[in-house]
């Protein structure tokens, strides 16, 4: 039986968050919303409960290293054993936008 490690070492983790902060800066120049709604984070959030990778004493993922309560929360990331992914709801992509036109025009 192979042991399983803790969390991705170190430099593994500093490669997951370059790449993404790389992503959400290519999102944010293409004018893309970079956080889903509050119901998609705590979906997301009942399912990593739910996972054996789960961490709930730093509320972390030992799969990939990512704290939880900030992955959770943006549009492009997802989950590394496929349980969710990057989201493409109407939320997302222009709807909380266009809520913001109707509100300015007030």
């Amino acid at each position: 039986m192979t042991e399983q490690r803790e969390y991705p070492s170190l430099p593994e983790q500093g490669r997951n968050l370059a790449s993404f902060a790389f992503e959400i800066v290519k999102k944010a120049l293409q004018g893309e919303a970079l956080t889903v709604s509050a119901e998609v984070k705590q979906q997301r959030m009942e399912i990593c409960k739910q996972c054996d990778r789960y961490d709930p004493e730093q509320l972390r993922c030992k799969e990939c290293g990512c704290l939880l309560e900030y992955k959770t929360d943006f549009a492009l990331d997802s989950c590394p054993l496929g349980k969710w992914s990057e989201s493409k709801d109407d939320w997302v992509n222009g709807k909380f936008d266009k809520l913001l036109e109707g509100i300015d025009k007030t």
